[in-house]
């Protein structure tokens, strides 16, 4: 396996070979060492990087965490902005991004961190020939975070083994690396799930389009798989189905797994929830034709459980039908997500920065001394 595939090392291949070496050394310790690399010596996380770093209580206090932040925005808003004053965290974006980006702004706002953005690499150093490696050692100079979403499938895994390297180490939020993982999707995806849908034991997720390339669908896959009886069909052409390593994943975590090659068919009818994706084509030779039997209609929609609810991750193309834009349906979980995302960031981002508890403590405070005030007013 490349590691270092989309990584730029730098324009002279003896320096740039010898710093591959200690990459490749790196990772060929295995899964369970890098995600220890990824905590601190308490066990907590302190690098967001991967799915496969996450458990159900990890989840819980996120969601927990976000709950309380929304609760709380309404009542002190001024609170939450000024926990994490002191932090400043630098948002690097070699993708083109819109959601991603800017939830994780508004959300790092909200804590009052102070941020800053690289979004143009065609003005940074990297024109004069200055490695990745040199950038982010550099960068970690200046912050005391870096969000990150970038072309190469490894490259948080990169960020993460560079800060090893570095006498100031900075925490990293893995936005979005190539089309293996998209961590703070997955969870916000996970989030969504279960307050639309409450316990998530024994669902089923069917998930549509681009199941290859589609990083949300292998991050949010991993997630599924900490529940119990969970299936997961995967509903594409035979050209676009899921990967053989996550499909190995979830076998060896006992999730049934279902291929479906030939269209939605009835799939939408017995889903709990149907997540949409939209071609990847960014990593193919060009714009690709959305397969029409795929599709997913208003008909669909109107035949779904009562209980089911239709997601996608944005942005959306022709994969769904337009006059789903102009419905009113409960079902419709794509704009909610949207929001949910800002509120799930802000809590990762809380949890990372230890100020996750602080937040949870102060929302019971408040309710407590509501209670107590209605409770003196009757």
């Amino acid at each position: 396996m490349d590691y270092t595939k989309k990584i730029f090392w730098g324009d002279n291949s003896r320096l740039s070979d010898f710093h591959k070496s200690k990459f490749e050394e790196f990772m060929s310790k295995g899964q369970e060492h890098f995600e220890q690399s990824c905590r601190d010596e308490d066990g907590r996380l302190q690098h967001i990087v991967s799915a496969e770093h996450f458990d159900l209580s990890f989840l819980k206090t996120i969601r927990d965490t976000a709950n309380s932040a929304r609760r709380i925005s309404k009542i002190e808003p001024n609170y939450l902005k000024g926990l994490l004053r002191h932090v400043s965290i630098l948002n690097y974006f070699q993708q083109p991004s819109t959601r991603t980006f800017l939830s994780f702004s508004r959300a790092q706002s909200k804590l009052g961190i102070q941020r800053e953005e690289v979004r143009d690499i065609s003005t940074s150093s990297s024109e004069k020939g200055e490695s990745d490696l040199d950038a982010l050692r550099t960068q970690s100079s200046f912050y005391e975070g870096m969000t990150i979403r970038h072309k190469a499938d490894y490259f948080s895994h990169f960020a993460v083994w560079s800060m090893l390297n570095s006498q100031r180490p900075l925490h990293i939020f893995n936005a979005g690396s190539g089309v293996k993982e998209h961590p703070t999707q997955a969870i916000l995806d996970h989030y969504t799930k279960e307050e639309s849908l409450g316990s998530l034991e024994g669902i089923t997720v069917a998930y549509y389009g681009d199941c290859k390339r589609g990083r949300t669908v292998h991050s949010g896959s991993r997630l599924l798989a900490l529940h119990k009886d969970i299936t997961i069909m995967y509903v594409a052409p035979e050209r676009l189905q899921i990967d053989a390593e996550t499909e190995q994943y979830l076998e060896r975590r006992r999730v049934k797994v279902i291929k479906k090659t030939d269209g939605i068919g009835e799939t939408h009818k017995i889903a709990d929830v149907n997540y949409v994706t939209r071609l990847q084509d960014e990593y193919g030779s060009g714009k690709e034709k959305y397969p029409a039997n795929f599709i997913f209609t208003e008909k669909h929609l109107d035949s779904m459980p009562d209980h089911a609810i239709l997601m996608h991750p944005m942005p959306k193309r022709e994969e769904i039908e337009p006059q789903m834009d102009y419905i009113d349906n409960p079902k419709i979980m794509w704009w909610r997500q949207q929001r949910n995302g800002m509120w799930t960031r802000l809590a990762t981002i809380a949890y990372v920065y230890g100020v996750d508890e602080e937040i949870r403590n102060k929302y019971q405070s408040i309710e407590t001394k509501m209670k107590k005030i209605i409770k003196s007013s009757k």
